[in-house]
This record gives structure tokens, sequence and C-alpha cells, in this order.
């Protein structure tokens, strides 16, 4: 078949469309727009969740690169030494040493079990994101002792009843509050609450923290071992970079050494492939429905214009010219289709910016990148057309008495 028979289908598939049912164009239109979001929310959520998982382990708990104690070993020792050399490093913004210890809070009538996480606030500032998600009060200074700073779910709201929270708090504390807190040790001290902080992240928003020295006072002595030390790369520097030059240099001696991509690769493996495996069928489902739903439509659309196909063939016109030519419309509608498609999950991917799905472990939003919005594109569009050509293919093939009397 010659370009000039392709460009007689595809000017029929034009005026055919233009005089035909507007309405009928515009649902048609509608469906297959629907049917793009359709295909790719649900995966970009997923990859949304699972982006949100991974950003808030890495702002909050592991960083860049983890350096945490030798199997066998329960903390990181000479740690003034382990960070001079560490903070020294090409490649390295900042380490910030976390030492940990189990403690009860105590406010009023309420108990609560919190660990309580001792950092040099300086060094935590340039590691993790925590300083910014004050909510109220203030982040902690470098030498402040006898204050602390907790998560919202630890304050809790003094307008819901005990019964009635989603997990235990302190029933309402505020800045300025006075809590005593008795650790593990059977040291017992006052702190003055200096701010409340609410990352999204549960497991640092069930905890509190101290500085580094008033953590000393709590041992009674000068505290030179770490729980974990969190290293921040500079920009440009990659993570397996900065943990074989550790390595290099000696730390695997104290600790083990373990990039992001280790650390995920663990802990959030299996869930990443349970991911990926909904994902996909996800994805397998939308195209089966969705062609399913496309041969519907342009099937009934083309038998209602088998009349029309009969005096098309009466007149001479190839039956081929006929079958490009409710081709080409299927194509037309699913181009734009396709457009609306991209344009409604643009805008859910915008709004879902600004308004993500929040939970008490994660927040998500709808994870796209060009790369979905073409593979998607492909797949639909290929549907598209094989949703049209067969039913333009099976008419196109009837003789021109059978068109005429449908």
């Amino acid at each position: 078949m010659g370009k000039k028979e392709l460009k007689v289908a595809f000017l029929l598939a034009l005026r055919s469309l233009q005089r035909g049912s507007r309405s009928s164009v515009i649902l048609t239109v509608l469906i297959i727009g629907m049917c793009f979001t359709n295909m790719i929310f649900l995966p970009s959520m997923i990859n949304g969740i699972g982006q949100s998982i991974t950003k808030q382990i890495v702002d909050y708990e592991v960083s860049n690169v983890l350096v945490s104690p030798k199997s066998g070993d329960q903390y990181i020792t000479d740690i003034g030494a382990t960070l001079d050399l560490i903070n020294g490093m090409p490649g390295v913004q900042r380490a910030s040493p976390q030492y940990s210890k189990g403690a009860t809070f105590k406010y009023r009538q309420r108990v609560l079990g919190v660990t309580v996480r001792a950092i040099t606030p300086l060094d935590e500032k340039e590691v993790s994101p925590v300083y910014s998600k004050m909510v109220a009060g203030s982040y902690l200074g470098e030498g402040d002792t006898g204050e602390v700073i907790i998560g919202r779910p630890i304050a809790g709201d003094p307008s819901i009843s005990q019964e009635y929270e989603f997990q235990p708090s302190l029933g309402g504390v505020r800045v300025g509050d006075s809590i005593t807190i008795e650790y593990s040790n059977g040291y017992t001290k006052d702190y003055r609450v200096k701010g409340i902080y609410a990352t999204g992240w549960s497991p640092v928003d069930s905890g509190a923290y101290v500085t580094w020295a008033d953590m000393e006072q709590v041992e009674g002595k000068t505290l030179d071992k770490a729980d974990s030390i969190t290293v921040k790369t500079k920009p440009g520097y990659s993570e397996q970079f900065i943990k074989n030059e550790l390595l290099q240099y000696g730390v695997g001696v104290t600790g083990k050494v373990q990039t992001t991509s280790d650390l995920l690769s663990k802990s959030m493996g299996r869930a990443l492939q349970s991911f990926a495996i909904i994902n996909m069928v996800s994805l397998i489902v939308s195209v089966i429905i969705t062609t399913v739903v496309l041969f519907i439509v342009i099937t009934i659309k083309t038998i209602n214009s088998r009349k029309q196909i009969g005096i098309l063939k009466a007149i001479g016109v190839d039956k081929e010219v006929i079958m490009h030519n409710y081709g080409f419309q299927v194509i037309i509608l699913g181009i734009l289709g396709i457009i609306l498609g991209i344009l409604i999950t643009l805008a859910l991917a915008t709004y879902m910016a600004y308004h993500p799905i929040v939970t008490p472990e994660w927040s998500a939003t709808l994870y796209i990148t060009p790369l979905d919005l073409l593979i998607n594109s492909m797949i639909l569009f290929i549907a598209a057309i094989v949703a049209g050509y067969v039913p333009a293919y099976q008419v196109s093939r009837e003789d021109i008495q059978t068109a005429m009397r449908a």
C-alpha cells in the first residue's frame, strides 16, 4: 500500500472524526485518558512509598555510610580518634556519632519507655535534617545540659484522652515543661523540654535527643564509645568511594562499614521486590483491561459504521484504505487520550506533592519519571492500535451487500 492510499485513509479518518458524534469522540478520549491514569497511578504510588521510606532511612537513620560495631561488639570504641580520622578524609562532609540508652519518661501521671539518643548537635545538623523539623521550641545547642528535644508522638495531645490515643504519650507536654527521665542505669534527672520535632519517620519521632555532654553526666565519665557513626558524603563523591576510603584507612578494624545501598539491599530488599511484583501485576491487569475496553468501544463504533463502509466499498474504495481509515481514527483518539492521561497524572502528582498521604511510618507521593510516562504511553498506544485494527480488519473484509444490510 502506497503513501497516497495512506494519505487518503488519514484524511478520511480526520473527516470522519470531525463529522461524527462529538460526545462519542470526547467519551472515547476520556476512557483512554483514564485507562492511562489507571495504568500509572498504583505503580507510581508504590514507587513513591518506596522512595519515601528510602529517603527517611537515609535522612534519619544511616545517612550515606554507616559505621556500626563489629560482630560480637556492642560499641565502637576510641570514638574521638575514629571521628578525627573520618572527618579528615576526602569526600566526607561530616561524621556524627550516636549513643542510645533506654529510659523511662515521667510527666504528671504518665510513664513512658523511650530510647534517648545522645548526639553532638553541630555534627548531627550536617548529617541529619532533624534540626529543620522542629514544630515547637528550638534544636539542641552544643553545650546544653538538662535539656531534651522529643518527638511529637511522645509529647502527645492534651485534647485526646489516654484511652483514645493511637500510641502512648506523655499526654500533652509543651516546650518549657519539666519531665523526669530515669535511665536504665538508675540515673534520674529532671529535664526541660527545649523543643518538639516531627519528621514523619516513626522510629525517630518515638524517641528523644540529648547532647553528648549531657549523656556523659548520665554515664558519670567521658563517653568514648558510640552505637553508630553516620557519615555524610560531599556532592560528587559516591558512597562506595567513601566506604573504600574508610576501609583503606583502617576504620573497618574498629567497626563495620556499610553504604546505604548495602543496608537497603538487606532490610528493604524483599519489600522492594514485593513492590516490583505488585507493580508488574498491576501493569499487566491494567493493560488487559485497557485493551478489552478499547476493543469493545472501537468494535461498537466500527459496527455502527458498517453501512458507511459498504458505501465506501461500493464507490470503489480499497478495503485496505477502509481498514486504515478506522485504524487511523483509533490512533488519533489514542494519542489524544494519552495526552489527556499524562495531564491528569501530572495534575495528581502535583496535588500529592503538596498533600501527600501521611501515615505514622511514611509519607507518600506519586514518583513518576519521564521514562515511566514514555513506557506507559507506548504500551497504551500499542494496545489502542490492536484494539482498533482488529475490528476494522474484520468489518473491512465483509462484502458490500452484507455491509449495506447492516
